[in-house]
């Protein structure tokens, strides 16, 4: 900081001499005539340049001064040299693409530069306003031309293009499939162009006030495909090992069974191909849904039943000795699955694994051959029951009630397992023997009605032996009308339509196997329970019967039938209600079963059919009257 100091004393100024004096105030006085003479010339130049661009002015070297923003405008169109006639030339790589000026938008900002010209002079200011004027006088005003280049969207559009055009992408290697035969597709690497460096590039190429052509070369970038040819080669290696066929193992499989494969066909259906899980490398993929899918379709095949150890019967009666059970199977599917995905992981890497291990478990039958060797010495009959018949037309003289018998002969039962009767005869058919017997339909007999006519005196035969032995009861059904060969209230009958099954079941109920012997002879079925006695009481009540109605015999006169003739075709049942109640007890004297039987036979009617009654004879004629008394002749 600069500090002035003044003496205390008072400077006066100095007196001017009078002959320098008179010499200033003449040089003030010529200045200020000059000044106006100056200032007069500045607004008659500026009132005769109304409207028009000042004298002397050039835009480009285009002499404007004079004239109207108009004139101007035709005088800059016409002289200056077009921007927008020439072209540029983008060559990538050996190709090349022409662009026009005009495309690009490129041209003269004609309104710029006229404005420009416009306001030489008229800034605003009247003092500079006026020198400005003046200055132009002496030196004219050269203003340069203002380009415009290009037009930004344009550019970008254009060089968007032409990196379109030019760009040409990479070809991934891939690998296919047509069954468990993988072909590679080789790749090939590609060429990239940039857009934002071809825009660039030629913006400033044609950022210029030259009119010429102009040439650019933009330099393509390599492109590498994501997926090489080695590498798809490395994923196909890998899915050839991995559809080679595959044969499942069954832990404990029996000689007879046919071994288990997977086909490479099959495999293959599992493959894919695409980048791995993280999205970068070119991989193989194993479809586990489908492998796990073909694992539990596996099971109908693999699972075994346990099969129980069957004591066998002797030719003559009783028991023979033991058939050795065998325990049962199942695939532990989720175990296998999660093998299968492992072996395939490992294969896809490269390890000749043929064969895999399913995972099973065993079951024990429910009668092993231990238990049923140590049952059999002490098993012995604990019931027994026959039913006489008259073999006949229709019971197919016997056949419709042994063979059933004969099927059901040493059915062995496991502790739990219920008996069905339909279930446990071979089919009812002509080829096995059996006959069409007598039916009951809609309440009456008919003969010849159903083959197996006469089955329901072996159902109720062993019906009734169960019963006895003490055994929990299950399906029953009484017949249409009561049958005196079997215990009142006691008959099972049983029929099978395709729409309506009549069963007749039971369980065997203890801890014991029970072996069934059935026999079947002239006029006689019956069947007996060997099983180890565990002391159970059986109480059966007597038939209480009711509400007892009587049959009628009726006759029927048939047209068809011959005059005199007779057919017995229903014989009489009389009908009644009847209750039977069954108590079982244990060794311990407890009651362990109470099933009373309720059956409510219907009365039918006996039904002879006759011919029509014989026609009257037709009278004799009149003799003559020599013959009137003579005797009749004998018939």
């Amino acid at each position: 900081m600069t500090t002035t100091t003044f003496p205390s004393r008072i400077i006066r100024p100095v007196a001017t001499p009078p002959a320098r004096r008179a010499t200033i105030i003449g040089f003030t006085a010529t200045m200020l005539a000059g000044l106006l003479i100056a200032t007069a010339i500045s607004i008659a130049v500026g009132i005769a340049a109304a409207g028009t661009v000042l004298p002397g002015t050039t835009v480009g070297g285009v002499a404007v001064g004079g004239l109207t923003r108009a004139e101007a405008a035709a005088a800059l169109e016409s002289r200056l040299p077009s921007l927008s006639a020439g072209e540029a030339v983008v060559a990538v790589g050996e190709s090349s693409a022409t662009v026009s000026f005009a495309d690009l938008g490129r041209g003269y900002e004609t309104d710029a530069m006229l404005d420009a010209a416009i306001r030489v002079g008229r800034g605003g200011n009247p003092l500079t306003d006026g020198i400005n004027r003046l200055r132009t006088l002496v030196h004219p005003a050269a203003l340069p031309v203002i380009v415009h280049a290009y037009d930004p969207a344009a550019l970008d559009r254009i060089a968007s293009d032409i990196a379109a055009r030019f760009t040409v992408p990479a070809v991934e290697a891939s690998v296919t499939a047509d069954g468990p035969v993988f072909t590679v597709s080789p790749g090939a690497t590609g060429l990239g162009v940039d857009s934002s460096v071809v825009a660039s590039t030629l913006a400033q190429a044609v950022d210029s006030t030259s009119p010429a052509d102009v040439a650019i070369a933009i330099e393509p970038t390599i492109l590498q495909p994501a997926v090489s040819t080695e590498s798809a080669e490395a994923v196909a290696t890998s899915a050839r090992s991995t559809v080679a066929a595959l044969t499942l193992e069954v832990p404990g499989a029996f000689a007879d069974e046919a071994p288990l494969v997977i086909a490479p066909e099959t495999i293959a259906s599992w493959l894919s191909f695409g980048p791995d899980y993280g999205g970068i490398a070119y991989a193989l993929h194993i479809d586990e849904a489908a492998a796990a899918a073909a694992i539990a379709a596996l099971a109908e095949t693999v699972d075994r039943d346990p099969i129980n150890a069957r004591i066998t019967v002797a030719a003559g009666g009783g028991l023979g000795g033991v058939v050795a059970g065998q325990e049962g199977r199942n695939l532990d599917v989720a175990a296998s699955q999660d093998a299968l995905t492992r072996l395939l992981s490992r294969r896809a890497a490269g390890a000749p694994l043929a064969s895999l291990g399913l995972v099973v478990g065993t079951t024990e039958p429910a009668v092993t051959t231990a238990a049923a060797e140590a049952a059999l010495p002490q098993m012995q009959m604990v019931s027994s029951w026959t039913t006489n018949y008259v073999p006949g037309d229709g019971n197919g003289y016997g056949a419709n009630i042994n063979i059933g018998a004969w099927d059901i002969d040493g059915r062995n039962l496991a502790p739990g397992e219920w008996f069905s009767f339909w279930g446990s005869i071979g089919p009812v058919t002509v080829e096995r023997g059996y006959h069409y017997g007598g039916v009951i339909i809609g309440g009456r007999s008919v003969a010849g009605g159903a083959i197996g006519g006469g089955i329901c005196s072996t159902s109720t035969t062993i019906f009734n032996a169960a019963l006895r032995a003490g055994l929990e009861m299950g399906d029953r059904a009484n017949h249409y009308y009561y049958i005196d060969r079997y215990p009142d209230g006691l008959d099972a009958t049983v029929y099978m339509a395709d729409d309506w099954v009549q069963d007749m079941s039971f369980r065997n109920d203890t801890e014991h196997p029970i072996v069934i012997r059935g026999f079947g002879g002239n006029g006689f079925v019956t069947f007996q329970l060997w099983t180890i006695p565990i002391g159970r009481q059986v109480v059966l009540t007597d038939a209480a019967t009711s509400n007892h109605r009587a049959a009628i015999e009726t006759t029927q006169v048939v047209a068809s039938m011959a005059p005199g003739s007779r057919k017995r075709v229903e014989y009489p049942h009389d009908g009644h209600d009847v209750s039977r109640t069954r108590f079982v007890y244990d060794a311990n004297g407890t009651e362990i079963h109470r099933n009373t039987y309720f059956s409510s036979y219907r009365a039918v009617n006996g039904i002879t059919q006759v011919g029509p009654a014989p026609a009257p004879k037709p009278p004799e004629p009149p003799g003559d009257t020599a013959d009137a008394d003579a005797e009749p002749a004998a018939p």
